[in-house]
């Protein structure tokens, strides 16, 4: 199969590596030439692919998607590229619905409501003083949710989680500015365990559905600032469990008539007995999509292709849960890029490993001659991952691999398995799953 993948940030980069070592041919289409040093030397050098945003002609200004079996793009965000290439391959990954259930905050939960799923109480607001009116008044919790102005970047420290109403107020000012004055959404805080329900859709179903525990924030016990992910456990779910009945089943007939294909997850929060939906991620996500693949097995690009085709993809996984942690340096998790984050040797992992390098999730690396180094992008080195029978196998392999790796100034979290297991459990007493 001839497989293009777009990306902006070389977030997606790996999935390079992993198509090709299932026998395709990939290409790899980068929008901006900062990041082309990500993955460096393991994976085709990328054909940088900055579109001509003046041109507005379907396909015009975007790189020819013509002649590729299937196209993916890694994030939302750029949708006119994404139409044009949809006009001509089966594509994933991104488009105009897609870029506006993720990043139009009111949007997607406006799209929850319509599909009939509880969603917290929130309302819009322009400005941080507007929103401190109302939270005097009201005196709630509030979770402060910027809408996203662009999505080739990802700011994972613009959630803000107040601890109180006097705690918003105080704080609003600060977190509105950091996050570039946005419009954003103020939603009532509802206390729980979170996680994901994710599938493949091919227009017409849900296939090969999986949950996802994730833990978000950098430091043990759920300390310190945001992350995109810092660890998580991803596991398969009958379609019959209660947690798909109430939240991406009833999906089925907005992406219908939609006229989606492809990845999809709702982020929902699980209180007492009661399901409120918070986000969309109409995407790959990392870091669930590199462990859902490595618990997939073999011929994960044709189930990927059979998905946006239409056709129903085979629903088999080699193994019932998968694991990761995410393996960092400094300045990660801010993204400043610093030159003395470039360079940083990398040992345990072996360049020449297929297997190893198809069961580690990277992004912050490269190949300098014969060894691993990190390419400078902020200290996102990436993750090992494991799967298993039970949760304690996947957790061992990377248990493992952690052990054999050694970068200097490593910081990773040494809970997940702890955290993850044990909100497993609740939800498993709890009947969820």
């Amino acid at each position: 199969m001839r497989i293009a993948l777009s990306s902006y940030t070389g977030m997606g980069a790996w999935f390079v590596l992993r198509l090709m070592a299932e026998g395709h041919k990939v290409d790899y289409l980068l929008s901006n030439p900062k990041y082309e040093d990500v993955l460096s030397g393991l994976i085709p050098k990328p054909k940088l692919a900055k579109p001509d945003e003046r041109r507005h002609v379907l396909g015009y200004g975007f790189p020819s998607y013509r002649g590729y079996d299937l196209s993916i793009f890694d994030l939302t965000g750029k949708p006119r590229q994404a139409a044009a290439s949809r006009a001509v391959v089966p594509t994933i990954g991104d488009g105009f619905f897609e870029t506006n259930l993720e990043d139009d905050r009111e949007y997607g939960i406006e799209a929850m409501e319509f599909c009939n799923i509880t969603v917290p109480p929130y309302q819009r607001f322009a400005t941080a003083g507007e929103a401190k009116a109302y939270v005097r008044k009201t005196d709630n919790r509030y979770v402060f949710k910027p809408f996203n102005t662009g999505a080739s970047h990802q700011d994972t420290a613009s959630t803000y989680v107040s601890k109180s109403a006097e705690d918003l107020i105080k704080a609003i000012d600060h977190v509105w500015e950091t996050s570039g004055k946005p419009p954003f959404i103020l939603q009532e805080y509802k206390s729980g365990d979170e996680m994901s329900v994710e599938g493949l859709f091919n227009g017409e179903d849900f296939y090969c559905v999986v949950g996802t525990i994730e833990e978000k924030k950098l430091l043990n016990d759920g300390k310190g600032p945001n992350t995109g992910c810092s660890g998580v456990l991803v596991f398969t779910l009958s379609k019959t469990s209660s947690i798909y009945q109430q939240t991406l089943a009833r999906t089925i007939p907005l992406l219908r008539n939609a006229g989606f294909k492809g990845i999809i997850d709702i982020n929902v929060i699980l209180s007492d007995d009661k399901i409120y939906a918070l986000e969309w991620g109409p995407r790959l996500g990392y870091l669930c999509c590199p462990v859902s693949s490595l618990m997939y097995g073999a011929n994960y690009g044709e189930a990927l292709l059979d998905t946006v085709s239409g056709k129903i993809p085979k629903e088999r996984w080699e193994e019932q849960y998968g694991a990761c942690v995410t393996v960092s340096i400094p300045p990660y998790p801010t993204e400043i890029r610093i030159p003395k984050a470039k360079g940083v040797p990398i040992e345990g992992l072996d360049p020449c490993s297929t297997e190893e390098l198809c069961s580690f999730y990277l992004y912050d690396a490269k190949l300098k001659g014969e060894a691993l180094e990190t390419s400078g992008n902020y200290g996102f080195i990436g993750a090992p991952m494991g799967s298993g029978a039970t949760i304690d196998e996947a957790f061992a392999k990377v248990e493992q691999k952690l052990h054999k790796l050694h970068i200097p100034n490593m910081q990773y979290r040494t809970d997940i398995k702890k955290r993850t297991y044990e909100k497993h459990c609740r939800l498993s007493v709890g009947s969820w799953l």
